[in-house]
């Protein structure tokens, strides 16, 4: 089975997003200037990474705020993976086609993750409260933070509910960008 791993991409003061979430900003106010690595500023690394997060990717799984801020806007009714997402939500949803609802908790979109990855990957993606739920059930093989050189001051933080646990980590490896530092790490499993 392949590996299932979070990659998200942070303020160097923690935030994954700027304040006042919508559909016009649906990564908050400001919150475009964590992507520069990936579009305005890409370098030959970044682009290598942004593909590499896909090359063995089987199966997305992202929480519902990310999808209903973003789908009718950044990603023009359409999906932009190029393979099936599942989409964490408590309430009903309608998706458009490439998305599944579920509805069920993390366990159960995991579980249906890897039956649609087989022995593929899975990325976990967007947002803060998602990873978080995955850091503190231990179900994650990777974590890829993507730090952009920005102070949002504000925003959704990344480890604001943080584990009462503590999390050791392993670096795997960094790589230097001027859009952005790319830390890989494995949790530490006692």
């Amino acid at each position: 089975m392949g590996k299932v791993f979070l990659s998200i991409t942070m303020s160097l003061d923690g935030f994954t997003a700027g304040q006042v979430i919508t559909q016009e900003h649906p990564m908050g106010l400001n919150g475009q200037l964590l992507h520069k690595w990936l579009f305005a500023d890409k370098q030959k690394e970044d682009e290598e990474i942004a593909s590499d997060m896909f090359n063995n990717c089987g199966a997305v799984i992202l929480g519902s705020r990310t999808y209903n801020t973003a789908i009718d806007g950044v990603w023009e009714s359409q999906s932009p993976f190029p393979v099936p997402a599942l989409v964490l939500s408590s309430k009903r949803l309608n998706v458009i086609k490439g998305f599944k609802v579920v509805n069920d908790g993390i366990q159960t979109a995991l579980s249906e993750a890897k039956s649609i990855a087989k022995e593929k990957d899975i990325l976990v993606m967007g947002g803060a409260n998602v990873a978080q739920q995955f850091l503190e059930a231990d179900l994650l093989d990777e974590l890829h933070i993507h730090i952009a050189p920005i102070l949002l001051g504000s925003g959704t933080r990344l480890f604001e509910n943080a584990t009462n646990r503590i999390i050791e980590l392993t670096k795997i490896k960094v790589i230097e960008t001027p859009g952005a530092t790319h830390l890989f790490f494995k949790p530490i499993r006692k």
